[in-house]
């Protein structure tokens, strides 16, 4: 016997819906019996509007306890306090990863080139944008203010990470993309590595994924365990999150944008 502690599966229970409770005993009562007193009639009722009023008062209940359920899983996924003008335009879906997805036509998963650098440029075009200093101030923070005018110049989060990817994959084609870069600076480029490894490492702490990931036997005789990924995890919807940075993105290359110390 395995003594291993298996986690049991524990099913979330259906809400019991008011439109559920048993009302059928309304009409067993016979109301042509003759023999039947007023008094009689009147308890019947009282009896039917007391049992009436405790119906809707579950039904209430219910509705409360349902609601406060809800703010609580919602809290759980979105931040209640204003933390990014992004906030209000996260959206949440069901998404597969693609266990493969680095093999085909990915243009992320090319050697360098045209089809690389452009994807990449692709991506990160909404990095920069600038906010009103408000959105700094609830957290007693800075950064650097636009030349003409109030806006405060930061990057979504999301877009530091993948500041970070494209740092790891280009010094894994190091040799193309650093081939010519003097030994202090490519010292200075490892250290920046390491801080995107580091950073990416939080990261994936930070969200701490907990679908379930699945394995199979593969390779001969089927004496590799290889992972699965069969499950859809909840994804925030990054599409929206690109296309709201991009009409906002700031171009910090152009002369005078910025406002200098």
């Amino acid at each position: 016997m395995s003594s291993h502690h298996l986690l049991p599966y524990r099913a979330r229970d259906d809400e019991e819906s008011c439109a559920d409770q048993d009302f059928h005993h309304y009409g067993t009562e016979d109301y042509h019996d003759p023999e039947k007193s007023t008094s009689g009639r009147r308890t019947q009722i009282l009896s039917r509007v007391s049992f009436l009023n405790i119906g809707f008062a579950v039904c209430n209940l219910t509705v409360f306890v349902f609601l406060m359920l809800a703010h609580h899983v919602d809290q759980c996924i979105h931040p209640t306090s204003a933390q990014s003008p992004a906030d209000h335009i996260v959206r949440y879906n069901s998404t597969y990863f693609d266990k493969y997805g680095h093999l085909g036509g990915n243009p992320f998963s090319q050697p360098p080139g045209p089809e690389l650098d452009n994807a990449w440029h692709g991506l990160l075009r909404g990095m920069n944008i600038a906010v009103e200093p408000e959105w700094l101030d609830q957290h007693n923070a800075t950064s650097v203010r636009l030349a003409d005018g109030p806006g405060l110049l930061v990057q979504l989060g999301v877009y530091h990470e993948l500041h970070c990817l494209k740092k790891l994959k280009r010094w894994n084609y190091r040799d193309h993309y650093y081939s010519n870069l003097p030994e202090e600076d490519l010292k200075e480029e490892e250290i920046h590595i390491e801080h995107c490894l580091e950073w990416l490492r939080v990261a994936a702490l930070c969200r701490s994924d907990v679908t379930l990931t699945t394995f199979q036997w593969e390779g001969v005789n089927g004496s590799r365990l290889a992972t699965e990924y069969p499950i859809p995890r909840q994804c925030v919807d990054s599409e929206r999150v690109l296309e709201w940075s991009e009409a906002r993105a700031v171009n910090i290359t152009q002369e005078g944008i910025l406002e200098h110390a």
